[in-house]
């Protein structure tokens, strides 16, 4: 089965090498999972992996990691550099989940396979912080047997950035495989120094197997005794030391005995993993909450984790391929270049979430509270920041739309609470990730920027998906944002742009600030609420904009500057939305313009007042904005980032921002903000029908501006007798925590999430050559009746697709108990062999849950006021009541 599982596997990147250019990296992806599990390696030398170690995705910092073969009694390093013969590098290449390098070792060629698994539809897989790495395809240049051994260990570097540190560890052996732990003696919560997390806990380990050995000890002793033996001594060091102290090392080695063409080995597989816990500390509107990674839910045990990784492999690679598979083809139908960015850039994309539920005891954790945040890799330690999110959203509504509504829904409640007194949208959560306290600080100058990215991201993750339960819980916070665009988006004077762009009457930042309004309007109209103010001011501003911005040869980056000019990414949601805002005319006009610019061969700058600095992911965008009739336009627009990310000159490939004359670095590098790439696949989703209960939509208010008094009337009359039992109860709770400040877990967690299920498309996705633009955050939605198309893996062995409510039935293999868990104990899960939730869908595609649009508090009201607390309070039973309600309800059902 394997054996013909990994001729696929090199049919396949056969293929793959096919379609790519022979440019090197300077980094290649290895282990590229989480924010913390982020690891590269420097190809520089074209010898890597051997003679490198491996670095932290920040470049300066070693971990520790690496590999040798024996072969015939002659230890070859493959990975890290200690002193032994090296192999020898034949080729390389990546794709959007492995890095793969063929290499040789005296007479014996061998693959070792770097494997991040991408589970956009599975929030447990997606969410567990381990990574694969494997050594297979064994093949002699001269056709005869050989006897060969193979050995790989990690460091404790892993754990901390300062090597003087005290380091604790541990190796558990169960009937089924081997797991070494190491971790700080004093770690420090929620604290990381230099992007390194100082509060995990590093994990290598391997299933049992013929010839299997392990150790612990310092590195020389480990990698000598496996060189000269080909086995280990199964010793456990329990010397404790600093990580740098004779250099604990925790590794592991498997005699595969004569290896001919005859006799291929199964594949030796590893498993890293990183585990925090909690993940995120996070501000809720009353306590300060831990959250954990959301695969809890679905474990009692870290056993367990580890255990269900490495039995997954095999079906894990088998969902890999159909994945590579279907993002490469449609890659492919722009250029080989393009294939080369997004299978570089889709690991970083991922990496950079932490996906989480509310902490709780072993075996009781509950899938009900979903949220999502995404750390500013590479640039600072905001919480998803917003601008980086718009540049994603086209990845992330390609692959489950569902991503894209639990990573707003935290910044939508935040703004959505009495703590928050601003009109205009956030630009992040704070600025102390991985603890999240929200941002209520004076970002005006950033308001048509965050309102217009925020408002466009709303609409187009309903029109996108047909889940349109943010557009009505959220209204009156979309509202505020919508007015707030209505009187500062035209005439953009004294705003920036997340870019840092602040030249007055920027025509980008007022597209986006326009379509924002078009997103109000169309908002409204999915929620049922008759108010064509929006759409009138849409209409009225998009005339004056192109009256002042459109040119005769360009658009003006600068109203009436007919020398200003820059790439216009926000026209790209203005085209994926479907707003025929933006004529095809204007389009070929600006697209004929980018044309007649002269450039490096590492493209365009982003704006002509910022001379020399190119934004790969705008120009990325900017290329989904192209007309079909230009493709040349396209080409050299994706061709500019392609050269940049494949010249080994370069470093890290595709930094936020670089020197557009010679492809150096000048900030940011491993965001998720290059999700953007994928405006051009994205192009081929279908806008859908918005499904809005009609208990979510607001009161059949035909103003513009909500009455909130009357609504509170109206919330207080209908909820009645069941107000009358619980509000003093629950008053008289809110009123205790006040008083005594007490610090608690949240519970006003959302009702338990369902799945919304849309028509799949059972084909590869289709590129449609139009523009796109992934930018910081900038386009508007639009409505359609055609079915939705999100990317789904149709047929992934070992994945159920979500299922119908009351279908009964679950393709889940019993031996994989991935899903969301109910709260019970060890005992009980034990018995049941974790397939207690066996008639729940393992994929996890939820709505959130169904409540009436939060109008009942005023976040901008005085502070201090007993109104506004009445209020809040108010809003806070309306929520709870919403949630015992949906509770008693049966799931919905979707045709």
């Amino acid at each position: 089965m394997l054996s013909i599982l990994f001729l696929q596997v090199t049919l396949f990147y056969g293929l793959l090498v096919s379609a790519q250019s022979s440019f090197p990296l300077g980094y290649i992806p290895l282990a590229v999972k989480t924010p913390y599990l982020n690891g590269w390696i420097a190809s520089d030398t074209g010898a890597s992996p051997a003679h490198n170690w491996p670095n932290f995705f920040t470049t300066d910092r070693t971990l520790g990691w690496g590999g040798m073969i024996r072969v015939d009694n002659q230890a070859f390093q493959w990975m890290g550099d200690s002193g032994f013969n090296f192999t020898k590098t034949l080729v390389s290449e990546i794709s959007p989940t492995k890095s793969v390098f063929r290499l040789q070792a005296g007479p014996m060629q061998f693959n070792v396979t770097f494997f991040t698994p991408i589970e956009p539809t599975d929030y447990v897989r997606q969410s567990t912080p381990f990574s694969y790495m494997f050594v297979d395809a064994f093949a002699a240049t001269d056709a005869q047997a050989h006897n060969v051994q193979v050995y790989t260990d990690i460091s404790a570097e892993w754990v901390t950035r300062d090597d003087t540190q005290v380091v604790v560890w541990n190796t558990t052996e169960t009937d089924t495989m081997v797991y070494h732990n190491v971790t700080k003696r004093s770690p420090s919560p929620m604290t990381e120094n230099g992007n390194i997390a100082e509060d995990s806990v590093a994990y290598y380990a391997m299933a049992k197997r013929s010839g299997f050995t392990w150790r612990s000890g310092a590195d020389v002793d480990c990698r000598k005794g496996f060189a000269a033996n080909g086995t280990l001594p199964i010793i456990r060091d329990n010397g404790f030391r600093p990580v740098s102290q004779s250099w604990p090392v925790f590794a592991f080695s498997v005699d595969l005995g004569t290896v001919s063409s005859d006799s291929q080995p199964e594949p030796v597989v590893v498993a890293l993993g990183l585990v925090r816990d909690p993940l995120i500390s996070y501000a809720t509107d009353t306590s300060v909450q831990s959250r954990s990674g959301y695969y809890w839910s679905a474990y009692s045990s870290i056993d367990q984790v580890i255990s269900t990784f490495l039995s997954d492999f095999s079906n894990a690679m088998k969902r890999s391929l159909d994945f590579d598979n279907k993002v490469v083809s449609a890659a492919a139908a722009v250029s080989s270049e393009y294939v080369g960015i997004i299978s570089l850039v889709t690991r970083q994309i991922f990496a950079a979430m932490d996906i989480t539920i509310p902490s709780a005891q072993p075996g009781q954790f509950s899938d009900s509270d979903v949220k999502i945040f995404v750390k500013d890799m590479g640039v600072s330690l905001r919480a998803s920041p917003v601008e980086v999110i718009y540049g994603a959203f086209p990845a992330l509504l390609y692959f489950n739309p569902s991503l894209a509504r639990d990573l707003l829904a935290p910044l939508l409640d935040f703004q959505s609470s009495s703590h928050y007194k601003n009109p205009y949208a956030a630009p992040d959560l704070g600025t102390t990730y991985p603890v999240i306290l929200g941002n209520t600080s004076d970002t005006q100058t950033l308001g048509v920027e965050s309102c217009g990215n925020m408002l466009i991201m709303a609409y187009a993750h309903a029109v996108k998906s047909g889940d349109g339960s943010l557009l009505s819980r959220y209204y009156t916070t979309f509202q505020s944002w919508a007015n707030f665009l209505i009187e500062n988006s035209l005439d953009p004077r004294n705003f920036i742009t997340a870019d840092g762009l602040s030249n007055p009457d920027m025509s980008n930042l007022a597209l986006k600030g326009i379509l924002g309004i078009y997103s109000m309007a169309k908002i409204s109209e999915a929620v049922k609420v008759s108010n064509s103010t929006y759409m009138d001011q849409a209409t009225q501003l998009i005339s004056s904009w192109k009256q002042r911005a459109v040119a005769n040869d360009h658009i003006d980056a600068v109203y009436g500057q007919s020398s200003s000019w820059g790439l216009m990414y926000n026209i790209f949601p203005a085209i994926w939305l479907n707003t025929g805002l933006i004529e095809n005319s204007t389009l070929n006009l600006q697209a004929g313009f980018y044309a007649q610019q002269s450039s490096s061969d590492f493209g365009l700058s982003l704006d002509s007042s910022q001379q020399d600095v190119a934004y790969p992911h705008w120009s990325l965008m900017t290329a989904a904005t192209v007309p079909d009739s230009l493709p040349s336009v396209q080409s050299r627009l994706i061709r500019s980032a392609y050269l940049q990310a494949y010249r080994v000159a370069n470093k890290f490939p595709l930094p936020i921002k670089y020197k557009a004359s010679t492809g150096d670095q000048l900030g940011g590098i491993g965001s998720a903000i290059q999700g953007a790439a994928f405006g051009m696949i994205s192009l081929s989703l279908p806008n859908v029908n918005i499904n809005v209960n009609s208990v979510n939509s607001p009161s059949g208010s035909t103003k513009s501006t909500v009455n909130v008094g009357a609504i509170v009337g109206g919330v207080l009359g209908g909820l009645a007798f069941l107000l009358i039992l619980f509000a003093g109860g629950i008053f008289w709770r809110k009123r205790q925590q006040k008083r005594y400040a007490a610090v608690t877990i949240d519970d006003d967690a959302y009702a338990k999430p369902r799945p919304f299920n849309t028509a799949v498309s059972s084909s590869a996705p289709v590129v449609n050559y139009h523009p796109n633009d992934p930018d910081l955050a900038r386009s508007p939605p639009s409505p359609s009746t055609t079915s939705p198309g999100p990317w789904t893996p149709p047929g992934w062995d070992g994945v159920s697709q979500p299922q119908q409510p009351g279908s009964g039935t679950d393709t889940t293999p019993d031996s994989l108990p991935v899903g969301a868990a109910g709260a019970m104990s060890n005992k009980q899960r034990e018995a049941l062999g974790l397939r207690a939730n066996q008639n729940r869908a393992r994929v996890h595609n939820p709505t959130p849950s169904e409540s009436a649009v939060s109008t009942l508090s005023n976040p901008y009201s005085a502070p201090g006021s007993q109104t506004e607390e009445l209020r809040a309070e108010v809003e806070q039973l309306r929520r709870e009541m919403a949630n015992i309600r949906h509770m008693a309800e049966p799931p919905p059902g979707y045709t």
